[in-house]
């Protein structure tokens, strides 16, 4: 059968009711609140001192034992702490008559009032009966007191009325332990005095490690952000200079562009003094040899003029001299032609004899007559083409002369032309 327990309220405790707790599971005790509520069959008291897991009770080969699951106040086995605030605690075994607190005393500065802890003195029942095996006195946790003297009598009750020589037996027993209490009173009073100071000297080092995690984690709270910043000022440094090296090499670039231009307009300049200077002087070499030009061309018109009086008179001369060699031509075209014409005929009647001369004898005279009139018919024919010829080459003679007259002209002039554009 499974082990119960009995949680009985103490002096200077917080009010509750006895608790009788069964450990077929392991029992929580805690603050309640939310679904854990406070009853007689649990360990959840409405205390503000307890954590909501402040600790447990377990059993274990027949044994009980308790253990902080890591409280803020502590949890105390016969006013030792067993774990410091936050951590765990190993299993302690507990007794029948052990006392057992939850918590320390907290001022509630607010509301001026102590909240209490709460102080349970511990009963264990094993087969329905009252476990009497009892802590060593060389434990730590060994507290002698009158506790012993309540258990015996509740095995009274339970196992009916007892023997003398069991009640001696439990007397002198009880006389060394009213010995043995006169000799610890003294040394309790200053271990209370200790625990309080050690639980008040935990209190404060619980909350000077709360600050000092609060401390750090602000601490790296602020170095983050401190490396955040610091990152983001080394990445816009990095950003900023680059864009000084960036602006240094195009205002190195457009500072030498500026002097390349500068030294090319300046050589621009100069070379436009020069040409101006040389357009200047051709300028005034070009007037110079317009007026002398102007001035030749002149004496060239005049003498041009002069010329063409003088072609004028030529051409008159010439037209003159060709009709008087038109007349003195004709003149001798027509003795030529008289000649010529004596000499044909002669010629044609020389022709005509012979021709005669071997033509047949039974011609008669009126053949002769007829030859002799169509040989002068042929004379007649042959002086009229005789003279046309001689009228087509006299045209063609005067042709040939007035063509030779304009081509001499048209010499002159041309060479005159050329002249004039080789002087500009």
């Amino acid at each position: 059968m499974a082990a119960k327990i009995i949680l009985s309220a103490r002096q200077n405790s917080f009010k509750f009711s006895d608790r009788v707790l069964s450990l077929d599971d392991p029992a929580i005790i805690g603050r309640s609140g939310g679904q854990a509520h406070s009853a007689s069959d649990n360990a959840y008291f409405d205390s503000k001192v307890l954590s909501k897991s402040h600790a447990m009770l377990l059993c274990k080969d027949s044994r009980i034992y308790i253990v902080d699951t890591g409280s803020s106040n502590g949890t105390f086995v016969n006013n030792i702490r067993l774990s410091k605030a936050g951590k765990e605690s190993a299993p302690t075994e507990v007794f029948t008559g052990d006392i057992i607190k939850f918590g320390s005393e907290v001022e509630d500065k607010n509301k001026k009032v102590i909240q209490k802890p709460v102080v349970a003195k511990i009963t264990i029942f094993k087969e329905d009966r009252v476990e009497t095996r009892e802590r060593t006195p060389t434990s730590i946790l060994f507290r002698p007191s009158e506790s012993q003297e309540d258990v015996t009598m509740v095995g009274d009750v339970e196992q009916g009325a007892l023997s003398r020589e069991s009640m001696v037996l439990l007397k002198e027993k009880l006389l060394e332990m009213q010995r043995g209490m006169e000799f610890l009173t003294h040394k309790e009073n200053d271990y209370v005095e200790l625990q309080q100071l050690a639980e008040e000297e935990a209190e404060t080092i619980c909350e000077l490690e709360k600050e000092n995690y609060k401390l750090k984690h602000a601490l790296n709270n602020i170095d983050n952000k401190i490396a955040l910043e610091k990152s983001k000022y080394m990445k816009l440094a990095e950003y900023e200079a680059e864009t000084i090296c960036n602006l240094e090499k195009e205002n190195y670039k457009l500072i030498d562009s500026l002097n390349t231009a500068e030294e090319t307009i300046k050589k621009e300049r100069e070379k436009n003094k020069v040409l101006q200077e040389t357009s200047k002087t051709e300028k005034e070499i070009l007037e110079n040899s317009l007026h002398e030009a102007i001035a030749q061309i002149d004496q060239k018109n005049k003498a041009l003029d002069v010329a063409h009086h003088l072609l004028n008179e030529t051409r008159n001369n010439v037209l003159n001299l060709e009709k008087e060699n038109l007349n003195s031509q004709d003149l001798q075209l027509l003795e030529a032609t008289e000649c010529d014409y004596d000499l044909l005929v002669k010629a044609e009647l020389n022709t005509l004899t012979e021709s005669r001369r071997h033509s047949q004898a039974d011609h008669g005279n009126s053949e002769t007559a007829e030859g002799i009139a169509n040989t002068l018919q042929d004379l007649n024919i042959f002086e009229v083409e005789h003279q046309k010829a001689d009228t087509n080459e006299m045209k063609t003679r005067r042709q040939d002369l007035t063509l030779l007259m304009i081509i001499a002209w048209i010499s002159f002039m041309v060479g005159y032309l050329f002249e004039d554009i080789s002087v500009y």
